[in-house]
C-alpha cells in the first residue's frame, strides 16, 4: 500500500478547517456537527478523527492558524516600508483591504471564536495570542517612529498599538455584523487621518 505524502496529509487537514470554518460561521459552534463538518469536507467523520480528536480542536486550530497568523501577515506584508509612518499607514490599508476580500469569513470566525472564549479558556488564550502578537508588532513601529524622532516624543507606544488593535477589532464586527452600513474606505481615511494628528509632530 502506497504510503500518503505529506503534502497530501497537508492538504486534507486544510480542507477539513476549511469545512469547519465554513460550517462553524454559517449555523455557529454550538449547534454544528461533526457530521456536517464531513459533509461540508466530503470526507468520512472517521477522516476527520484522524485529524481532529474533537470539534474543539478544530475550533482551536483555525484561532491559532487562521486568526493567529495576522502578526506575521502584517510583518510580512508591511514590513518593506523603511519609514514608520509609512509602514503603519500600510497596516491600516492591509487591514482594510483584508476585510472586502475575505468577508464574511475571517470576521463571522472572529465573532464565533470571541463567544467560545467566555467558556474555553484555550481558545480565549489563544485569541489573547493574536492580539498580543499584533499589539507587539504595531508597538515596534509606534517605538520606532518616537526614537527616530518621526513620532512624537510623548507617545506611549503600547498604549498607541493596543487601542489600535481594539478599534481594528470593532471595525471587524461592525463589518460583519452591519456591512451596507460601513464604508471602508471613509473609516480608512479617518484612521489615517486620526493617527497623522496625535503621532506626528507639528511642522
Amino acid at each position: 500500500m502506497p504510503r500518503v505524502s505529506q503534502m497530501h496529509l497537508r492538504r486534507r487537514r486544510e480542507a477539513i478547517l476549511n469545512a469547519a470554518m465554513e460550517v462553524f460561521v454559517t449555523k455557529g459552534y454550538q449547534v454544528a456537527t461533526i457530521n456536517d463538518i464531513a459533509q461540508q469536507a466530503g470526507l468520512s467523520v472517521g477522516a476527520l478523527y484522524r485529524y481532529f480528536p474533537t470539534k474543539a480542536d478544530m475550533l482551536l486550530a483555525l484561532v491559532r492558524e487562521r486568526l493567529g497568523r495576522a502578526p506575521e501577515l502584517f510583518a510580512r506584508m508591511a514590513g518593506r516600508a523603511e519609514d514608520p509612518w509609512e509602514r503603519l499607514v500600510r497596516c491600516v490599508e492591509l487591514f482594510t483591504s483584508a476585510l472586502r476580500v475575505r468577508h464574511p469569513g475571517t470576521g463571522r470566525l472572529l465573532l464565533v471564536t470571541l463567544a467560545e472564549a467566555v467558556q474555553d479558556g484555550e481558545v480565549r488564550q489563544g485569541l489573547h495570542d493574536r492580539f498580543a502578537g499584533l499589539v507587539r508588532y504595531v508597538e515596534g513601529i509606534v517605538a520606532e517612529g518616537v526614537a527616530s524622532g518621526r513620532f512624537r516624543a510623548d507617545v506611549e507606544p503600547r498604549t498607541v498599538a493596543a487601542l489600535l488593535l481594539s478599534l481594528a477589532d470593532g471595525v471587524a464586527i461592525y463589518w460583519v455584523t452591519g456591512t451596507p452600513e460601513v464604508e471602508l474606505n471613509a473609516m480608512r481615511q479617518s484612521l489615517v487621518a486620526m493617527l497623522r494628528a496625535y503621532l506626528l509632530p507639528e511642522p
